[in-house]
């Protein structure tokens, strides 16, 4: 039998717009480089904040310091739940690449939280990798 094809079989209609397989084919990936100069710092803001509502799914992750000591650090969601755990130094960068992507909580953005190193002190970028979905019923 064959496999199942979302793209070419019309009986099941078009794959939703949350489906990792739409939004890695059709929609652009969002970066959002932020330097790291405090504790707590807010990566990517909420689609709420905008006025709409809708999901955030992150794709990847690169974390880059300019200090041979390490620099550690969580991204979590608004309500604080742990996403992932970065940690690098300036010989070894952080970069994640994700093949399905990791959902983040309906109207929530992407926060990061200081696990080690000096925030300020050393510049530090971390640059999400994402995209936003809105469905029609959201």
């Amino acid at each position: 039998m064959p496999q199942f094809d979302p793209w070419k079989n019309k009986r099941f209609g078009f794959p939703r717009k949350d489906a990792p397989a739409f939004q890695r084919e059709w929609m652009p990936l969002s970066s959002s480089g932020v330097e790291i100069a405090n504790a707590n710092r807010v990566l990517v803001n909420p689609p709420s904040s905008v006025g709409v509502s809708g999901t955030l799914y992150l794709w990847g992750v690169s974390y880059a310091v300019g200090d041979s000591n390490p620099h550690a650090g969580t991204i979590t969601d608004d309500s604080g739940n742990e996403i992932i755990t970065v940690v690098a130094t300036q010989n070894g960068p952080y970069f994640l690449q994700l093949s399905t992507p990791i959902e983040v909580p309906i109207n929530s953005g992407l926060k990061w939280v200081n696990l080690a190193g000096q925030p300020g002190a050393v510049r530090s970028y971390c640059t999400p990798l994402y995209t936003t979905t809105r469905l029609a019923y959201e």
